[in-house]
């Protein structure tokens, strides 16, 4: 119970200022647009589900095109889970908790799965703090929630090696637990899921050169229990994958460019230099940050992407690493844990090798995976979750070592050199926490009025969500998705061609909206307007005052409309859609 109140209590400190200046109304200001859009997909979730409505692909945004929620990092498992708190609290509650819990969690069922390898508790105790807040959990906790849940890794080790311990244990039982474990993350995550699936297939390969031909394995009753997991999984994301790929308004080809996500990789500089996620940057944030960023067809950076930078290590931490190899290199689950941080690690360096931001022509194993069609628009940074994975695991077992060597006969000695080693370690990793945070701006019409309209309202709100501002979905999701819109920001299908899209379902009205927010007064007839709104099948117009444009808008849809009347802190059209 102490590792737990402790993984807890640091997971807090994460989002400490959401929870002094209020859990159910303040959000991370950090994360941008990708902060609503994540309010607006734990939301969504257990709404569907009670009113009967597709969770996976329905039309509540980007009316009336819709939108395939599979397609995007929809994360509906933690919607799910976090459905209590939503229906207690509301959605921005929700987010703030399963925040805590992402990175608690992790850290928790890496010290259940760890445990199984060391003798001395405090070391899987340090290797949990590694893994469930490593500079990649940290990173990816300014926006990224379905990023920051990695539970399952840690539980699949503990299914594979609790089977292959005991001679009685149930292939059945152990296939259907392994395969609960991936349904798990599928349901979580679709690209940590086919990432997770890939790193799988290498700790197979690895792990039967190393330990399987050392170890008295029953190698039928292994096939069956990984037969019986792969069954489960199957049936369990038949239908989600289904809707991923073939289902109503699916995406074609890849979600993200080749180009766009060309720099979202690992460079080996990244492993000594911090960025601006640590506490101590050493005044060399600015060179870290620059290290994984997105850049353009002649490899310029285009902007740093700090949120997918989970490189990190610190010369300490490397150091304790290497030494760790060198001290376990009798121990062939060691060697295995070693080698998979290794292999985790050049994956997460993309197709191309580049060091200290220069892109050299040595190619990577990566590249592979970025021409396979259902791999690659993933982003190949996101590997580095493995590498810590298991360095954590590899430093959980150094650590412990280190106790049985150091002073064997001094219980006190051996213990405060261990401390020391992992103190010193992992000083330089500690998060530049709090988040910032902010309240969010919610208007009373949202929780009021907008919840008391029929289910399935069709409502233009002003300014309408795009890849600049997802607050409309956040007011969305406040009103307890009563209402649907058009506009969004997601992955979309662009019409006709099904092609990816960050940007919603065109229309003249959507333009006008947008240079209105651009500062510059549309020439939309009325005619037009009432037409699009017709089409659109709106009951009501609300535009929310002190918004970039509102003053526009208001002129725009008074003009069309008829003067508006004010309600709950924003403007209000009926537009008689209806008849």
């Amino acid at each position: 119970m102490f590792s737990l109140a402790a993984y807890v209590l640091v997971a807090f400190l994460a989002n400490k200022n959401v929870w002094v200046h209020g859990f159910a109304h303040s959000l991370q200001a950090s994360g941008g647009n990708d902060t609503g859009e994540e309010v607006w997909f734990l939301a969504q979730t257990p709404w569907n589900i009670l009113h009967g409505v597709n969770p996976f692909a329905n039309v509540w945004l980007n009316y009336p095109v819709g939108l395939n929620l599979m397609d995007n990092t929809t994360m509906p498992l933690l919607g799910i889970l976090g459905a209590p708190v939503t229906l207690l609290f509301g959605p921005i509650a929700t987010l703030n908790v399963m925040v805590v819990l992402g990175f608690s969690a992790s850290a928790m069922a890496f010290f259940v799965m760890a445990r199984r390898f060391t003798d001395w508790w405090l070391a899987a105790f340090v290797g949990g703090l590694l893994y469930g807040f490593c500079p990649f959990a940290v990173a990816e906790g300014v926006a990224h929630l379905f990023l920051i849940f990695n539970v399952v890794p840690p539980l699949i080790i503990l299914v594979v090696h609790r089977f292959v311990s005991s001679d009685d244990r149930s292939p059945w039982l152990y296939g259907i637990a392994l395969g609960g474990c991936y349904l798990a993350q599928f349901y979580i995550s679709t690209e940590a899921f086919a990432s997770l699936v890939i790193v799988s297939c290498i700790a197979l390969v690895i792990g039967g050169a190393l330990l399987f031909r050392r170890l008295d394995i029953d190698l039928a009753k292994m096939a069956k229990m990984m037969a019986v997991g792969i069954v489960v999984a199957v049936l369990g994301v038949g239908y989600g994958a289904w809707v991923a790929l073939e289902g109503p308004h699916h995406i074609n080809g890849p979600a993200q460019s080749a180009v766009a996500i060309a720099g979202i990789s690992s460079d080996p500089a990244g492993l000594i230099v911090p960025t601006v996620n640590q506490h101590f940057t050493f005044n060399e944030a600015s060179l870290g940050d620059s290290y994984v960023a997105q850049r353009d067809a002649n490899w310029h950076i285009v902007v740093d992407a700090t949120l997918e930078n989970g490189t990190y290590v610190g010369v300490p931490m490397l150091l304790v690493l290497i030494a760790g190899v060198v001290l376990l290199r009798r121990n062939r689950f060691a060697v295995f844990t070693a080698l998979m941080a290794a292999a985790a690690m050049v994956l997460s360096m993309g197709s191309h090798l580049h060091v200290d931001g220069y892109r050299t022509v040595v190619r990577l194993p990566f590249i592979v995976l970025a021409h396979l069609p259902l791999l690659s628009s993933g982003s190949a940074a996101r590997y580095v979750l493995y590498f810590w994975l298991f360095a954590a695991l590899l430093f959980a077992l150094t650590i412990d070592r280190i106790r049985a060597i150091a002073w064997p006969d001094s219980r006190f000695r051996s213990t405060a050199v261990c401390l020391a080693v992992a103190v010193v370690a992992l000083l330089p990793l500690v998060p530049a926490w709090p988040y910032p945070s902010s309240p969010a701006a919610v208007p009373s019409f949202f929780t009021g009025s907008a919840r008391t309209l029929p289910v399935g309202t069709n409502v233009v709100v002003f300014p309408s969500s795009n890849p600049g501002d997802s607050s409309a979905m956040i007011w969305q999701a406040m009103s307890d998705m009563t209402f649907r819109m058009p506009g969004g920001y997601a992955v979309f299908a662009n019409v006709p061609d099904g092609k990816a899209s960050f940007d919603p379902a065109p229309s003249l009205l959507q333009s006008a909206m947008s240079s209105c927010v651009a500062g510059i007064p549309p020439k939309l007839a009325p005619t037009v307007t009432r037409s699009v709104l017709r089409g659109w099948d709106a009951r009501y117009v609300v535009v929310v005052p002190g918004t970039a444009g509102a003053p526009c808008a208001t002129a725009l849809f008074d003009g069309a409309l008829g003067p508006h009347h004010t309600e709950g802190g924003v403007s209000v059209w009926a537009t008689h859609a209806g008849g």
